[in-house]
């Protein structure tokens, strides 16, 4: 009997050996689990990035024409910048084909709405019949950029009428940053489409771009 503590202390260390063993073994394969899970599940990340990528891929590819156009008339009718110079080209242009005098341009500073976007004001003067004007106003509301009649002044002269015309134009600046490329595609609604649609129909700016001549030779520098 005098034995017996001596072999269970014996006995005891390969026990606690075997439990420690044991309880790593189990502690590595619950981390081993962790790890397995932990793959799976940016595997799956992996995957679905992917499928939204090539999905939005398809989607441009298919529709990149389309796209192109509707992005140029939406940017053509809200610019990036300040568009008084493009306003100045499209109201002289449309005064022109109603057979009106445009004068008295002015600019107005730049300002902020209470909506974020930027505007500038916009005024002249416009001399001619008053069937000729009616129709050069009904013709601003569909040219690009966007033109927006604040207050309009009549003073007749004999037979020709002169209007002082007090306009708005807004822009936005572009955005800086795009969206995730790992983000979905989301598609217009009704509304976005119909607005899209008619801005599309607008009168656009045309610019005739002349070809540079290429530098000539100055035989005499000293004279002209």
């Amino acid at each position: 009997m005098t034995n017996i503590p001596f072999i269970i202390k014996i006995a005891v260390k390969p026990l606690l050996v075997l439990a420690l063993l044991i309880t790593l073994s189990l502690v590595g394969l619950s981390r081993a689990f962790y790890e397995i899970g932990s793959l799976r599940e940016e595997s799956a990340k992996t995957v679905k990035n992917e499928n939204t990528l090539k999905s939005k891929l398809d989607i441009l590819s298919a529709s990149q024409v389309s796209v192109t156009t509707d992005a140029n008339y939406a940017v053509s009718f809200l610019p990036g910048e300040n568009p008084a110079l493009l306003v100045l080209y499209q109201l002289r242009s449309s005064a022109v084909k109603n057979g009106l005098l445009l004068s008295n341009f002015k600019v107005g500073s730049e300002a902020k709405d209470a909506g974020g976007f930027m505007k500038v004001s916009v005024s002249f003067d416009l001399q001619g019949p008053l069937p000729q004007i009616l129709d050069f106003v009904n013709s601003v509301k569909s040219i690009a950029p966007n033109v927006w009649i604040e207050k309009t002044e009549l003073n007749f002269t004999g037979e020709t009428l002169q209007a002082t015309i007090d306009t708005t134009s807004y822009w936005s600046p572009f955005p800086t940053k795009i969206p995730p490329l790992t983000e979905p595609i989301t598609s217009l609604d009704s509304g976005e489409k119909e607005t899209l649609a008619r801005v599309s129909s607008f009168s656009q700016p045309s610019f005739v771009s002349l070809t540079p001549g290429a530098p000539r030779e100055n035989l005499n520098p000293f004279g002209e």
